[in-house]
């Protein structure tokens, strides 16, 4: 037994329709609020342990 290679032939169409979308994480309120500060601390501090990784190296070195 093989399997066929190459695309398979469907002619159905897909169960997802696009005209539904949804604005899946609303832009205000609460949960936005908080969701967005701890986004912007969350790349404030991967930057900053970074930076003080880097600079702990750089110091060990002089």
């Amino acid at each position: 037994m093989s399997f066929p290679e190459g695309p398979l032939e469907t002619d159905a169409q897909s169960s997802y329709d696009d005209s539904d979308a949804v604005d899946p994480a609303p832009t205000d309120g609460l949960i936005a609020s908080v969701t967005r500060r701890l986004q912007a601390f969350s790349e404030r501090w991967s930057r900053r342990y970074v930076e003080m990784r880097v600079d702990a190296q750089i110091g060990r070195r002089d």
